[in-house]
């Protein structure tokens, strides 16, 4: 409580000062105050010194307050049409737990491993990792551990000592931050980046289009993220013991339940309905929460408001909303454009392939300063996509590669994602730096190959 004191205290009074110093120039009075605003919430978000919830919708009144813009069009850019598509996505996610189909795969990619565990590692990663893509990645690690604890329990590998310990709770969340790349479902960051593209720059991205270019980032990173914690922290066992237990509760679930058949055509037909938008027409979140009823429909009951209401991230939307909302300020009061020019303008001169590197590896780097994704892609695409109007390119050019990056939180358990596994007290944290500094280095290396063999004939670039 008193460190929270402290740190209200002090974010308010950085604020004030913030406030007082003259405007910066080439920044208008209200692009100045737009800025303090942005970093006040960012700090607000990673102290926690208010409820994040709170916090969030305080930001989202307060310029309205100071007379930077009226309440109306703060409000309208933080009901943004992310925020339905996000709340869907959840949906999704309750819907699959429910149905066992989750526990079914996560339970026969330990089966095929038969005992070995490397094969048990990479094939945990892969189910993870290609969930991930369709699925939010807590969920999906909430799936997970508790199959890797019994294994490893059962192995008797001690929290702390265990190298094979350290690689399963390591690699583990590489795999579905990874996978979270794959479609704009897998992440709610990738729905904001898409979002943010079209309110600043009037870009549209569609759920094909960006699933051509993330899942093959995800297709090469998974192998190569196992390569490396595997290398890192290699099994101090041969073979695993305890597998029967296992195998024996995957032959329990016999065949498919009618609630996992029910799970796996409704999905279909919502991948179907995604993946053609542009040929419908329907826009994406319309589509999504048009196919999330469908999961409620009576009959179905894969979700239950009663039971599974709570499950809901509200958190998160309120975060998203308020995110985009002083992002889009950021952009209307000329703040994004005087961030580009001061921090990013440097880059527009390099060759095409070393801007798009450049601004992963920031991406990556800057998790380490501030661990809030929405932060990071609120800050940063409004100024990317200044920095692509001045250079008078596609947008979508800069801005995917920071989408992309924002999931990279692959050198230290800051994230959500991996603190789920850290809490199980198998690895410390700087443990995490060592196969995470290989893997980000291989994923800055990629993201511009990719950018420039897929994105270009997809017409991003």
């Amino acid at each position: 409580m008193q460190k929270k004191l402290v740190c209200f205290i002090g974010i308010i009074l950085l604020s004030l000062v913030l406030y007082l110093l003259p405007t910066p120039e080439g920044l208008t009075p209200k692009g100045h105050v737009s800025i303090i605003f942005m970093l006040a919430a960012v700090l607000f978000w990673v102290t926690e010194a208010l409820p994040i919830a709170f916090a969030a919708i305080l930001f989202t009144v307060l310029p309205a307050i100071c007379h930077i813009v009226p309440l109306p069009k703060m409000m309208a850019n933080f009901a943004t049409p992310t925020i339905f598509f996000v709340f869907a996505m959840f949906i999704v996610s309750i819907a699959f737990q429910n149905s066992g189909f989750s526990r079914r795969i996560v339970l026969w990619a330990s089966v095929k491993s038969k005992g070995n565990p490397e094969k048990l590692l990479l094939y945990l990663m892969l189910a993870g990792g290609l969930l991930s893509t369709i699925l939010a990645d807590i969920p999906v690690m909430a799936m997970l551990v508790p199959v890797a604890l019994v294994i490893l329990q059962n192995n008797k590998c001690e929290p702390g000592i265990s190298s094979f310990g350290r690689a399963m709770m390591i690699g583990l969340p590489f795999a579905c931050l990874i996978g979270g790349v794959g479609t704009p479902a897998g992440s709610s960051m990738n729905a904001m980046t898409i979002g943010l593209l079209k309110d600043t720059a009037h870009v549209n991205i569609s759920f094909l289009e960006w699933a051509c270019v993330g899942m093959p980032i995800v297709l090469i990173l998974i192998p190569v993220a196992w390569f490396f914690t595997i290398k890192v922290y290699p099994p101090e066992m041969d073979s695993l013991v305890g597998m029967e237990m296992v195998e024996q509760e995957y032959e329990e679930l016999g065949k498919l339940s009618s609630k996992e058949w029910k799970f796996i055509i409704i999905l279909l037909i919502n991948m179907t309905v995604w993946m053609t938008d542009k040929f419908h027409q329907i826009p994406l979140p319309v589509a999504c929460v048009l196919g999330a009823t469908l999961f409620l429909l009576p009959g179905v009951n894969l979700v239950e408001w009663s039971r599974d209401g709570h499950k809901i991230g509200w958190e998160v939307l309120m975060v998203v909303g308020s995110a985009n909302s002083l992002g889009v300020l950021l952009w209307d009061q000329g703040a994004a454009s005087w961030i580009a020019s001061n921090c990013l303008g440097g880059i527009a001169g390099m060759p095409l392939w070393m801007m798009i590197a450049i601004i992963s590896a920031f991406t990556v780097v800057v998790h380490l300063i501030i661990p809030v994704n929405t932060a990071i892609v609120a800050v940063m695409l409004p100024a990317l996509v200044a920095l692509a109007s001045t250079m008078g390119t596609n947008a979508a050019l800069l801005a995917i590669p920071m989408g992309f990056s924002v999931s990279a939180a692959l050198l230290l358990p800051l994230d959500p994602v991996s603190l789920v596994s850290y809490n199980s007290g198998y690895y410390k944290m700087g443990d995490m730096f060592k196969p995470g500094i290989f893997v980000s280095i291989v994923w800055v290396i990629v993201v511009p190959i990719v950018m420039l063999v897929i994105a270009r004939p997809l017409g991003l670039m």
